[in-house]
């Protein structure tokens, strides 16, 4: 054999090279098909370190990535250390539940805070009204529905200004009340919608006599004004006479149409609120019926309108 062929016999017989990598060599295969477990965790231990390089600084060298994976560099120039910081945030996590907790009792509390002044509230009105429609608006005292409460005179003042609003928020109740049901009146006819509405008058004072009354009678303290809103609900329950006139008189002035209407209700009002007072001139109820409906007929006749009961007849 010459010397050449010599040579490669021995090269071949020799251990084949190391392959070069980015993280280092890979000797020979395993016995097996596998790499040695030494050579598996030394890449594995590489490819953390780019993984650690890559969200920190430049690494000064194979040393330092290891020491540096551990920690994060401080701005000001000190080290953090890695469990540290993991206290420190699992702390403010913590305080950041605390503060969610602190904010949501508190939400609950004025919650609840909320729902107590608002059944006191309800509580003083019923009282209230209970006394205006047992006994009269003369009979209410201030004292009596604080007691009946189970609070202090303080506490009505503090969930309505004075006394007065008390009695007002039940007067607004009634009046919206009263409006409700007029409005209820069927209206295809204009002539029974007068009737209607003066029979649902009748029905609605008899059955809340004080309740309307105190709409009618209370004064404020000081000689104050009554509020707008008030007597424009009144007005609003009086002028719902106003359509079916301006039905029955197409060529009548509106200005006069609406006087016209709460002439109307004022009269009736003053027939029920009579005929029902027990203490003078009572009216029983059905004879009080009567007398409504004769006095809707003379109107309706004076204004050359043809009552329901001509027109049956």
């Amino acid at each position: 054999m010459g010397e050449v062929a010599k040579g490669r016999e021995a090269a071949e017989q020799a251990e084949p090279p190391a392959f070069v990598t980015c993280t280092g060599a890979i000797g020979p295969p395993h016995p097996e098909g596998r790499p040695a477990f030494r050579e598996h965790a030394r890449n594995v231990a590489g490819i953390g370190d780019a993984i650690d390089r890559r969200h920190g600084e430049p690494q000064q060298g194979p040393a330092e990535a290891g020491h540096e994976g551990g920690r994060v560099i401080d701005e000001g120039g000190g080290d953090i250390n890695s469990e540290g910081l993991h206290f420190a945030g699992l702390r403010v996590k913590l305080n950041n539940v605390h503060m969610s907790s602190s904010k949501m009792n508190n939400v609950q509390e004025e919650s609840l805070r909320d729902q107590k002044k608002y059944r006191r509230r309800l509580q003083i009105l019923e009282i209230a009204r209970g006394i205006i429609s047992a006994k009269g608006l003369r009979s209410l005292k201030v004292r009596d529905v604080a007691e009946a409460a189970g609070c202090s005179v303080g506490s009505v003042y503090n969930e309505f200004g004075d006394f007065d609003g008390v009695i007002l928020t039940v007067n607004r109740e009634t009046v919206q009340a009263l409006t409700a049901r007029l409005r209820g009146v069927p209206a295809e006819d204009p002539v029974r919608q007068l009737y209607g509405l003066a029979e649902t008058y009748l029905d609605f004072f008899a059955g809340h006599a004080n309740l309307l009354r105190s709409l009618f009678e209370h004064r404020m303290e000081d000689d104050r004004p009554y509020p707008d809103d008030i007597l424009q609900m009144v007005m609003d329950a009086f002028a719902l006479m106003h359509p079916p006139l301006v039905r029955l008189l197409p060529d009548a002035d509106d200005v006069k149409i609406a006087l016209l209407s709460r002439t109307l209700f004022s009269a009736m009002h003053g027939i029920i609120s009579l005929g029902l007072e027990e203490r003078m001139v009572a009216v029983p109820p059905q004879m009080l019926r009567q007398q409504i409906e004769q006095f809707v007929d003379t109107q309706l006749r004076g204004l050359g309108i043809l009552p329901v009961g001509a027109r049956l007849s």
